[in-house]
């Protein structure tokens, strides 16, 4: 197990996976700019080290996110209201991002990704797992879309993520309520993948999380970025050709003849050696 400090996340590696953990446990973990940038660094660490092969994010305490921390948008009126220019309002309303144009774009590109969804997921912190690759929640995890009770509207991209993931119907039932759904409901609408009970949420996520990390990376890799590129793909002829670029690629790779061998000689693969 390897361990790295952070302020507002904790980060450790348990095998091939690397755990982040939101850790702001005294305001359930309410998202922060320095928290994002802190999220951003853990991932290109373990996307730089070829020991790990899946990333797994979760959070302290009771709650996974409860939202954006509300000090940052007390801060933000008051520089809009102070402000005397339409430029200078924009510019306060906009805070300077490390990653341009989208973070979801930066969660797409990185290894596969499991939300290991343990309390409250509201606003920031549920739309934050939209762009994950798999959800898991406790029977004990609460979601919203709580953008309209605060006067304004979806971002990062969730206003094209959840409609896919849950259907037009729910999305907008969820986005214009702004209403708190439980669990259960979040099953049935789609949001996650599945609910189970809280004292084994962490071992049913590893247990998954190890299963996608025993795989070659760079196969599982390139299988989720096609998937997710190719979801809003309307022309059939560009998604064969990236799929063609892509498995042609694979077929050079030390995963690839390891499975011919093991298929050939009738044992297991042994990836990741």
């Amino acid at each position: 197990m390897t361990t790295a400090a952070y302020e507002q996340i904790l980060f450790e590696q348990q095998g091939r996976v690397g755990i982040i953990t939101l850790n702001r446990p005294e305001r359930l973990n309410a998202w922060t700019w320095r928290m994002k940038a802190e999220i951003e660094d853990a991932m290109e660490r373990c996307n730089a080290d070829p020991g790990v092969g899946c990333i797994v994010v979760t959070g302290a305490g009771r709650g996974f996110c409860s939202g954006a921390d509300m000090g940052a948008f007390e801060g933000a009126i008051k520089a809009r209201d102070k402000a005397t220019s339409d430029e200078d309002r924009l510019r306060a309303s906009a805070p300077p991002r490390r990653r341009e144009p989208t973070d979801e774009g930066f969660f797409q590109a990185s290894k596969p990704i499991i939300a290991a969804i343990n309390g409250a997921a509201v606003g920031v912190g549920l739309t934050m797992t939209l762009t994950m690759d798999l959800r898991i929640a406790s029977d004990s995890a609460r979601f919203a879309m709580r953008f309209v009770r605060m006067g304004i509207v979806p971002e990062a991209s969730s206003s094209l993520y959840l409609p896919q993931i849950v259907g037009i119907a729910n999305a907008l039932e969820l986005s214009l309520t702004g209403r708190i759904i439980g669990a259960q409901d979040a099953l049935r609408y789609g949001l996650v993948n599945r609910v189970v009970p809280q004292d084994s949420l962490m071992t049913e996520t590893m247990a998954l999380a190890g299963e996608i990390a025993a795989n070659p990376t760079d196969a599982t890799w390139s299988a989720k970025r096609l998937l997710h590129r190719n979801m809003v793909e309307s022309d059939k002829i560009a998604v064969v050709s990236r799929e063609g670029a892509a498995i042609t690629k694979q077929y050079d790779s030390a995963g690839h003849k390891e499975a011919v061998r093991a298929f050939i000689e009738k044992r297991e693969p042994r990836f990741n050696q």
